[in-house]
């Protein structure tokens, strides 16, 4: 999916910069936006680093809301008679827990399952550990199987859980916060958006007004806390 809107991007005349962090923004007409190589001047600015935005580049956008990581494993491949057992319709499944788990079947018949919340964006030191306890209890039947492939990747909470979209400076937004809901949810802020940007802000300001809460406890306390709520709700 990324590649392939970046190659969309390149198609219609856009510029992607990899390896080039923004450290410093200057609001005004034009924005300047500092890196470790270099300087961009643009008429609008969108900061839309969810997770991974440095926390200390708009304090305004990042107090919001608190970085989470969340576990993916992969199965060796399954017999066409297990796979079908497990899922019928193939379909991808999220639970509605608290702290919910998602998986489906891969083209190759891999059961691939993902979970386990890391608040605060740690880096666990067991992710077969964490998740493998979760597959059992969904999928007894898969005891015996191996897992062939796991990684973490990381998705930002909010207090609301719903997602935030907003204007810092009257040529500057952000839109971030989709807590573990970003493949869908993204492409509907960049287009409101790009909406708002030709002049149609209905759609936008319709998110843009919900009230959203600073994650309490701040940097130093935000992760236990909410730690603590999370299993007391769950």
């Amino acid at each position: 999916l990324a590649l392939g809107e970046a190659s969309a991007i390149i198609g219609l005349g856009g510029q992607i910069y990899e390896q080039s962090a923004a450290v410093e923004i200057t609001y005004g007409e034009p924005i300047t936006v500092r890196t470790a190589k270099g300087v961009v001047r643009a008429k609008y600015l969108l900061i839309a680093g969810n997770a991974y935005l440095p926390q200390d580049l708009d304090n305004r956008v990042t107090r919001k809301s608190m970085p989470c990581g969340s576990q993916i494993v992969v199965t060796e491949p399954l017999s066409e008679k297990v796979a079908r057992s497990l899922i019928k319709n193939n379909y991808c499944v999220e639970d509605c827990n608290y702290l919910l788990d998602y998986y489906r079947l891969t083209a190759d018949n891999r059961l691939l399952y993902g979970g386990g919340v890391v608040y605060g964006a740690r880096e666990p030191d067991d992710i077969e550990q964490l998740i493998k306890p979760k597959i059992l209890k969904t999928f007894p039947q898969l005891k015996d199987v191996k897992i062939d492939y796991r990684w973490t990747g990381n998705f930002l909470l909010t207090m609301s859980r719903m997602p935030q979209f907003g204007r810092i400076e009257k040529n500057a937004y952000y839109m971030q916060g989709y807590s573990g809901h970003g493949v869908t949810c993204s492409h509907l802020a960049g287009k409101l958006i790009s909406e708002m940007i030709r002049g149609d802000a209905e759609r936008f300001d319709a998110f843009a007004s919900l009230p959203h809460m600073p994650m309490l406890g701040g940097r130093t306390f935000q992760a236990p806390l909410t730690a603590m709520g999370a299993a007391y709700y769950s």
